[in-house]
């Protein structure tokens, strides 16, 4: 029996390390002769090696050149095919050894596109969905959801299968005409759970003892530092933030199911991991392997769909086997995906697309294969001006999907985006799964902002401080004698306390901070300081409450904020053309490179890091953040909601 096609497998190939001399090898018995042959041999190696480099290289970039003409295979009469791994993301990311852009993996956005194309495409007849355990953030599954719904509105059928069904996955799937579960699989939609780790007990026991100071009543970024647990006001927003999305879990799958949604809180209070009690309670459609799926998938669009389904044969004896459709069945995403980026080329106008993804931190750490996927503000100002100065580019969408960080570099950001709008270009906002503080501050010079109703935002806040480990030294019997020209010398130095003028020194620069970002929202918003304000104090929003504020002009995906940006943009719907920035580049591209930029000083950050994470991974987050001048407008932790 042939079963669904199994989930792509991304291989990455890793090269032995380079020997290293070994410390026991004996001295030579004689001095070397000046010119000897070793330093001729190093000089033919790398040689050899830049001459493989730049052979593969070419060798890579006519691949990559012949795969920009190639516009995909798409069979007649097929199901567009989509497997939602673990690698989904919403900005590009680096692809593996031979794989071009063209092959990388897509982004939430780029399947969103493909589904609204895949919709009035005569060759494509239905949708399959496949779940792998991908975790997304909630803005990013209400992005799919919603363009799922649309791909079905003019009749053409919907199945996802899994063996598994979470909270997020059923969300999504929910939004399929039919919801298949495998006999022996798993259906727990239990609700949602967030959790925080408090350190203060911890670093007690060490001596450590964090100093820091907000500004904003909701401002809860240090809390898990120095408290135990959360202050009233994290309870009050953390809460609020969670019922909201709550309510979109039960409400989507209501509407979809057609339950009463007293009902479906009902089951996800009281759930059953059973898939025959799922069958029964109307949350899935019937129970399948995966080649009876594959057998009766082009009837998916009858009414007795489910009937064929349950009676299908392992396979039918009249043909030649379980294959026999196999070929011309199924579209994959990656195929057809060739498709819908070839419709942005060559276009006389453009809409760029600006991923502003990750924590913000300043630097330069773009660039390689190894560099980490930071948001540092000199490649983001690059990118802006890269927009600004292409004629051919009308409007930019810029896809914020960051909790914040460095505040400094915000303000870094910030500028770049007024800049791009005194050269003539409109800006429009699409926020994806956060837009938080320093997230915030940098959409809120934009024309228009369009956020998911379930997007993180808001967080209007700073804080910020040190980390005092004298009290760690001692235990461990360090010493430390500090010698001063000032009295504040010290001000920021981690082997010692802030004295009381210290300390009213780091807070007045804290509250000015706050006062200058309220200021920018207001200006940005176009509302006074007191009302930004009464918004603010660091509190977080859901994009329909930020909405409800004036935080949020409106609520949709990048589709949404791609239709405004060209109205803005003076360009018609179907004139323009997508540049995506910063570009995906092939693997031997960010190996030179590496090579170019081998001495220059790497920042290594590790993002998505969620609440509860490590400590030594927080307090590294946390210290890259602060590098720069000690504020944070952060939202700690990109907190994942399950």
């Amino acid at each position: 029996m042939t079963d669904l096609p199994e989930p792509p497998t991304e291989e990455v190939e890793k090269s032995d390390p380079a020997p290293t001399p070994s410390a026991a090898s004996p001295a030579p018995a004689r001095p070397p002769r000046k010119g000897g042959g070793s330093s001729v041999t190093r000089v033919l190696l790398v040689l050899t090696v830049l001459g493989l480099l730049i052979f593969v290289g070419s060798v890579g970039g006519l691949i990559y050149l012949i795969n920009q003409e190639d516009v995909g295979e798409v069979a007649d009469g097929s199901y567009l095919q989509i497997y939602l791994q673990p690698s989904l993301r919403d900005a590009p990311g680096q692809g593996g050894l031979f794989a071009e852009p063209d092959d990388f993996p897509p982004v939430v956005t780029e399947i969103t596109a493909a589904l609204r194309r895949a919709r009035t495409d005569d060759r494509i007849d239905g949708l399959v969905l496949r779940f792998d355990g991908a975790t997304v953030g909630w803005a990013n599954a209400r992005e799919l959801r919603d363009a799922i719904l649309e791909f079905q509105a003019d009749g053409k059928p919907c199945v996802a299968y899994s063996e598994a069904y979470t909270n997020q996955d059923y969300y999504l799937a929910s939004a399929c005409e039919h919801v298949l579960l495998a006999p022996s699989g798993v259906h727990l939609v239990a609700g949602l759970s967030l959790s925080i780790t408090y350190y203060a007990d911890a670093f007690e026991k060490i001596g450590l003892d964090p100093e820091f100071e907000h500004v904003g009543d909701f401002k809860s970024g240090p809390e898990p530092y120095q408290r135990t647990g959360p202050s009233e006001e994290a309870v009050v927003a953390y809460e609020s933030f969670m019922n909201a999305l709550s309510d979109e879990l039960v409400r989507g799958i209501a509407e979809s199911r057609k339950l009463p949604e007293e009902r479906v809180r009902e089951l996800i209070n009281h759930p059953s991991m059973d898939p025959k009690v799922a069958l029964a309670n109307g949350l899935v459609d019937g129970l399948a392997f995966p080649d009876a799926v594959q057998k009766t998938l082009r009837s998916a669009g009858d009414d007795d769909y489910i009937a064929k389904l349950d009676a299908a044969p392992l396979w039918d004896a009249a043909t030649e086997g379980p294959d026999a459709e196999d070929d011309e069945l199924f579209t994959s995403i990656k195929e057809y995906l060739k498709t819908v980026r070839s419709d942005w080329r060559d276009s006389e106008s453009y809409v760029a697309v600006i991923h502003a993804d990750g924590t913000i931190v300043s630097g330069d750490p773009e660039g390689g294969l190894f560099s980490d996927a930071a948001l540092a503000d000199r490649p983001f100002r690059r990118w802006m001006a890269e927009a600004r100065d292409n004629d051919k580019v009308k409007a930019v969408v810029l896809r914020v999907n960051s909790p914040g960080g460095s505040g400094l570099a915000s303000d870094m950001m910030w500028r770049e985006i007024v800049r791009t709008q005194e050269a003539g270009k409109p800006v429009v906002v699409s926020m994806a799964n956060y837009a938080a503080s320093g997230g915030y501050y940098i959409s809120a010079p934009a024309d228009w902002i369009v956020a998911q109703p379930t997007t993180l935002t808001g967080s209007i806040g700073v804080y910020g401080g040190k980390f005092n480990v004298s009290g760690t030294y001692e235990k461990l019997g360090m010493n430390v004698h500090r010698f001063k020209s000032a009295e504040n010398a010290d001000l920021l130095a981690a082997d010692s306390p802030f004295s009381e003028e210290g300390r009213t020194i780091f807070k007045g620069y804290l509250e000015n901070f706050y006062s200058v970002f309220v200021g920018k929202v207001a200006e940005g918003r176009g509302r006074s300081f007191d009302d930004i304000h009464e918004v603010a104090k660091g509190r977080v929003w859901t994009g329909a409450q930020a909405k409800e504020r004036g935080l949020v002009d409106e609520l949709g995906g990048i589709d949404v904020a791609l239709a405004k940006a060209a109205e803005l943009g003076g360009i018609s719907d179907a004139d323009w053309g997508l540049l995506r920035l910063p570009e995906q580049k092939p693997f031997f591209e960010l190996l030179m490179e590496d090579l170019q930029n081998a001495e220059a000083p790497q920042i290594n950050v590790k993002l998505d890091l969620p609440v509860g994470a490590d400590v030594m991974e927080e307090l590294f987050l946390l210290e890259a953040v602060l590098a720069d001048g000690g504020v944070a407008a952060h939202l700690p932790g990109s907190p994942e909601v399950k």
